[in-house]
Order: structure tokens, then sequence, then C-alpha cells
């Protein structure tokens, strides 16, 4: 059955159930849904959120069946209803419209002025709950990152992601901290990379002052740590961040970790860290399925979809057995060059287009992941690097970020500049030189950019993809 006439169908559905229910009802839990797929053996829901996917499977799911029946003429073996981005975004906005009219403060936010410092890293704009693809491959973790941004501290503590490079366990972290940073702006929440933790550790040793590191993780209400394996092999920090998240714990905090391996998987760390990550909730993240990919690829064609035929849309989704990042990087590649001619991308052009891609296949690096990378390595803020600071370790950050960002992506001058804190051109032109310039005199230097590369590609110490 074409999207076409599975929507056509859905209306029809949604016009019979509206019939039967009531309005009231049918306004409060129907409404807000799409039809995602609709064949004999299978109905698949798109809801807003957890809570409508789980009213309407307890209450309203042989109502659904039985309304298919009549309008379809036959009833689906099975129902399955998922969590869908643009109804998500869509809800959020009624409930945002309904509070400024109710004169309540928005987005269910505390009236207490935050008492957080502020965000170390720069939370990457487009890594949004809202924003996540919600398949089989991702469910559960997506689920407790949603139930944790909802009410932090209530369940899956700590909640340990763990996945492949590229799969999306950096934008749900990113997307938690995000979701409690706007629902309780009042909470101490706190994203860092694990090497952040680590050289902040190793910064107190040295002052031989831990007190004031202690308590600015033992006061959070949030914290959520990504790349945890990083601290592989670190006994001294591991030891720290087990006392850290027992203290959390004790007080009710919430934790969540992610790293690319399982815990019982993890090589060079201790034992009673490794079991303390497995008395919380672990959740995998996988690559995605066929379906998955087809959602991803819709959603990353907003605004072009004129310009894509469904035969493309399909041929992608069956080739692009890859990463959400490099099949991201991939559709956004197509869409710039659908954009350029104005016509439609044909099936010859996917074809010669994907083979290009293939061909380089590496990941996609972003300058938010640039940025965040020199934050965790060299202990600055986000702030400081978009400042007009030049103390020597500010302006050595952020001139290794500029040569990474000329380095690692397509950015122009200008948009690199322009990032970095609205600089010119020739500021990144300097920056690239400068670096140039030291790696040649500095063997240190040379070995920091490249760990920094190779974390940014994803590779381990012998240079191959984790």
């Amino acid at each position: 059955m074409t999207e076409a006439i599975a929507k056509q169908h859905w209306s029809k559905v949604l016009n019979d159930l509206q019939e039967h229910v009531g309005e009231e009802v049918f306004n409060l839990w129907l409404r807000n849904t799409l039809i995602v797929r609709l064949e004999p053996q299978l109905i698949e829901v798109g809801v807003p959120n957890l809570v409508v996917s789980d009213w309407l499977k307890s209450q309203f799911t042989k109502d659904i069946l039985d309304s298919v029946d009549r309008v379809v003429g036959y009833r689906p073996a099975d129902i399955k209803y998922s969590v869908n981005g643009h109804l998500f975004r869509q809800l959020r906005k009624q409930e945002e419209t309904a509070r400024r009219a109710a004169g309540e403060p928005a987005s269910g936010k505390e009236r207490a002025h935050p008492a957080t410092p502020k965000q170390i890293f720069n939370l990457n704009e487009r890594y949004t709950l809202d924003r996540v693809i919600v398949g089989p491959n991702n469910q559960l973790a997506f689920n407790c990152s949603w139930e944790i941004a909802r009410k932090p501290g209530a369940a899956f503590n700590p909640l340990f992601v763990y996945g492949k490079t590229g799969v999306g366990k950096t934008h749900l972290l990113q997307g938690v901290a995000r979701e409690v940073l706007e629902r309780f702006p009042s909470k101490e929440t706190l994203y860092i990379p694990a090497e952040y933790f680590v050289n902040q550790y190793v910064q107190a040793l040295q002052r031989r002052d831990v007190e004031p590191f202690r308590r600015r993780f033992r006061n959070l209400d949030v914290l959520i740590i990504d790349d945890l394996h990083f601290l592989a092999g670190k006994d001294a920090s591991q030891q720290e961040l087990l006392h850290t998240l027992n203290a959390l714990e004790q007080a009710g905090k919430q934790v969540v970790l992610a790293s690319d391996q399982h815990p019982r998987d993890l090589e060079e760390f201790m034992e009673h860290l490794t079991t303390r990550f497995m008395q919380g909730m672990i959740a995998e993240i996988e690559l995605p399925p066929r379906n998955t990919r087809l959602a991803i690829i819709k959603s990353k064609l907003e605004g072009h979809r004129d310009l894509f035929p469904q035969s493309v849309i399909e041929f992608l989704a069956d080739k692009l057995e890859c990463n959400v990042r490099e099949l991201e990087g991939y559709v956004t590649r197509l869409v710039a060059l659908a954009g350029l001619t104005g016509e439609k991308v044909t099936l010859q052009l996917a074809e010669q287009a994907l083979q290009d891609f293939l061909s380089s296949r590496s990941r996609m690096v972003d300058m938010t992941d640039i940025e965040n990378v020199v934050i965790a390595h060299y202990g600055v803020s986000s702030q400081q690097l978009h400042s007009r600071l030049r103390k020597r370790p500010v302006a050595l950050a952020r001139q290794v970020c500029m040569y990474l960002a000329r380095r690692l992506t397509s950015y122009s001058l200008k948009e690199i500049g322009r990032f970095f804190g609205g600089k010119n051109h020739t500021t990144v032109v300097f920056a690239v030189q400068a670096i140039e310039g030291k790696v040649e005199k500095s063997r240190a230097l040379n070995d920091e950019i490249e760990h920094l590369r190779r974390t940014l590609l994803g590779e381990g110490r012998n240079g191959r993809t984790r």
C-alpha cells in the first residue's frame, strides 16, 4: 500500500473513531496521531509521546482495529505505536500556546530562575529529543531518556546507553540535557564528555585541592557523561567516578552515561565500576533498520520533498545500510545538489552520488563535535572559545578548533570564523598556519592534534574505526 493511500485510509479511520468514542475523547487521545504503516500483518500508529502510546495501547487498541476493519475491510494481525518527532513538536507547540494563554511559564518550566553553572559544552541545537527518529534500533534508549527528561532521578538510574560510533548516542544525551534544562531550569544539569571529567580531576590532583572538584560534580541534579570508554586504564579517575555516582544516587539525583560498548565488555575498567553501571538500566542503540532509515531520510528532506520521487527515497533506504551520521551526511549532500539544480533527483543521479559517497565513506564531522572535543581536552568553556580572550590556553584551543574544522569539514573560512565567535576569514587562515607551524616544532602538540583527530573520526589507536 502506498503512503498516499494509507493516509487516505487513516483519515477515514479517524473519522470513524470520532463517531464511536466521542469528540472529547477523540480530541484528547486520537486526533494527534498519524499512520506510519497499514498492512494486513501490522498497523503502526505514530503518536506524539509515550503517555499517548501507553494509553492507546491499554485503552483503544480494540477500537482502532475495529475501525480499520470497518473502513479498510481487514483487521490487522498486530498493532504498534511509535513516537513521531513531527507530532511531538506539534503537541509541544499546542501546550506552549495554551500555557501562554493561561499566563503560565512556557515548557512547564519552574518559576525559579536557574541557579545552575553555565553549560560548559555547546549543546548542538539539532540534538533535541523531538528530532530523534525512533525505531526498533533505539526504542528502549529513547523511552528511558524521555522518562528521565520528564522526571529526573525517578527511574533508570544510572541509564547506560551503548552502541557503535554514529548511531545517535550523543544526540540522545544532549537531547536529555536540553530537555531537562528547559523543563527544570533550577536543576543543576551538566553534559560532558568523559575526557573532561578526567582532565578536571587530574588538574585538581595537581593543585592538591580536590574538594572543589568533588563539590562541583556531587552537587549536580543531573550528570550526563558521554564517551565513557575514554576512562579505560585510568584507575584513579574511575575510582573518583564511582564515588561520584554513589553520592549522586544516594541523593536521589540522575546519572546518564554512554559508551561504545556494553559495561561487561569494557576493557581496563574496575569491576566495581562496571558492576555499578549494570545495576541501572542498560539500553543499546543499533544501526537503523530499513523502515527507520526511510523515516530518517524523509525527515532530512523537509522543504525539499518535491525534488525527491518516492522511488528515489525507497532506493536510498535500501542501499544506505550505515549509521545515522553517515546516512544524514549523504542525504544532506544530495539535498544540496538538488537545491543547486532545482530539478528532481533521478535514480541515476542518486546512484552516482551514492558511489561517490561510499568511496570516501568517512564519518561526518560537525563543528560542534570539534568544539566539544577540544573543550574536553583543554578544559576551556564554549563561552571562552567564542569570546575575544587571548590568554594562551584559550587562544591555543580556539586555533586548534579552526585548524581541525578546516581539515575535517567542508565549511568555508568565513563559515568557520562565524561559528567561532564571529571571527573573519583572515583569523581562520592565521590560526591554521599557526598550528601548522607549531606541530612541526612540537611533537607533543602534534600528538595532541592526532588524538583529537582520531577521536572525531571514531578511530582507535591503530587508526581503525571503533
